[in-house]
Parts: C-alpha cells; structure tokens; sequence
C-alpha cells in the first residue's frame, strides 16, 4: 500500500525519485505510451499535479526515467579481468559482465529501445546519448582488457552490437538463460582476436 506521507508532502526529496521508480515500473509494463499521468499519480498515491511539479510534461518524465539511471559512474566500474588468460578469453569477460550490468536495467532498455521504434521523440535524444556513452566506455574496456588488439573501436562498436543482438534475444527468448545468452554472443567477439 502505497505511504500517506507522500501525499501529506509533496515536496520531500526522495518523492521525485519515487515518481522515477513508479514510473519505470509502470512504463516497463505498459509501455510508455500506455501508461498515462494519472496512472502514476495513482500508483504513487498522489495528486496529479505533484507529478506535474516535478515532470512538466509526460515527455519530460520519460526522459527522466531513462536518463537518470546514472550509466556514466556504472560504466566506470571496475572490470574483472584475469590478464593472464588468453586474449579472446579476457575480451568474452569483459563482454559478459558489462551485459550482466545491462541486464541489470533491463526495464530502462524494453522502455528505451520500444519507445524508439514507436517513433517517441523524448527518448531518442537519451538513446543517443545512452550510445554515446558505450561505445567510448567499450573502447576503454577493450583497450584495458585486451591490449593486444589492434583495432579497438571496431570491437567496441561489435562489441555494443552484440549486447543489443544479447537484449533482443532476451525479449523474444525469455525463458532463456541470459549466462548464456551472453556466452553465445561473446563467442564471436572471442573469435575476433583469438590467435
């Protein structure tokens, strides 16, 4: 049951984040598109116009649910990487644990990508943005993982194409495994600089 003090004041930090997570919930179900201001007001046990405080338009609210989830400081995370394994090995690592921390946000992803399809302009400038972050972070990881490689921005880009490739098959497979979801795509990235 959703809390009174939320209604009681509107304006506590925590409740524009709380609309985020209510929102990402709705949103990941219904899709965007399917899920109006007045669900969410409902959902959070507010008012419409608090929702309206915080998010001028449902546009404004989409963006904010995909753009807020921080993806700059989780992609600086560390990467657990054994240097004295072979190099295709090393690269396949590295590639499993970034999808695990995409899958991870997952929701965010189903949102993104479909309301993408569907044309919904709010969300394109923060999948490019989203793009614009991974594939710089890819060539980092590639770099740092596997200095071998000669050609570090076209694994990276391959690199982003097989976590999409990953996502898409968890979508239309989802009773799969996603372990091996991602072991199957890191296969080919393997392939790539294997000797």
């Amino acid at each position: 049951m959703p809390s009174t003090d939320l209604q009681s004041n509107p304006l506590r930090p925590n409740q524009r984040e709380h609309i985020l997570d209510e929102a990402l919930r709705l949103m990941s179900e219904r899709g965007a598109t399917g899920t109006s201001m007045r669900q969410l007001a409902r959902a959070c046990d507010l008012q419409v116009a608090a929702i309206y405080h915080y998010f001028p338009s449902k546009d404004a609210l989409l963006a904010a649910v995909v753009a807020e989830r921080q993806y700059g400081a989780r992609l600086s995370d560390p990467l657990p990487v054994d240097h004295d394994a072979d190099p295709g090995q090393r690269l396949a690592t590295v590639f499993i644990h970034v999808f695990a921390g995409a899958m991870e946000e997952q929701s965010i992803w189903r949102i993104l990508i479909g309301e993408a399809m569907r044309g919904e302009a709010a969300v394109l400038p923060v999948g490019r943005d989203l793009i614009d972050l991974l594939v710089p972070a890819a060539i980092g990881w590639v770099t740092e993982a596997v200095p071998e490689v000669t050609n570090p921005d076209d694994v990276a880009q391959l690199m982003v194409g097989q976590m999409l490739t990953g996502f898409i098959r968890t979508v239309f497979e989802p009773d799969s495994d996603q372990h091996l979801i991602a072991a199957e795509c890191a296969r080919p990235l393997a392939a790539l600089v294997e000797d």
